[in-house]
């Protein structure tokens, strides 16, 4: 007996991969293990830290750049994401250190994995 192949079941299962593709593979968001500052621009995007510290330490009079403060547990946006969830004013008695793949854990497909943060 011979089997063919029935053209009525590509795109079923088609819609059921890419469904599961998604579901299961959702990207998780990069985390600080603590508190960290970012550099940001005008708009409330993340830029590369360059920016901050080489417009006169990231401060008001630097004009488009400011750092941008986040807690230990805060979501760190990557570079060209908009940031939320922090302040433009560290907060008071806390110490922030740049992100770094030390102080962020890289999200991804379930993993909890240390790379390059750009």
């Amino acid at each position: 007996m011979t089997q063919t192949f029935d053209r009525r079941v590509l795109p079923i299962t088609s819609a059921v991969a890419a469904a599961l593709l998604v579901s299961g593979c959702a990207r998780e968001p990069d985390t600080a293990n603590a508190d960290v500052r970012v550099c940001r621009d005008a708009e409330g995007r993340r830029v590369d830290d360059s920016n901050c510290r080489s417009h006169a330490g990231g401060g008001i009079a630097s004009g488009a750049f400011l750092w941008y403060y986040l807690n230990r547990g805060s979501t760190v946006a990557r570079v060209g994401q908009p940031l939320g969830g922090g302040s433009i004013a560290p907060s008071f008695g806390r110490n922030y250190g740049e992100a770094s793949p030390a102080t962020v854990t890289r999200g991804g497909l379930g993993l909890s994995g240390r790379t390059g943060l750009s």
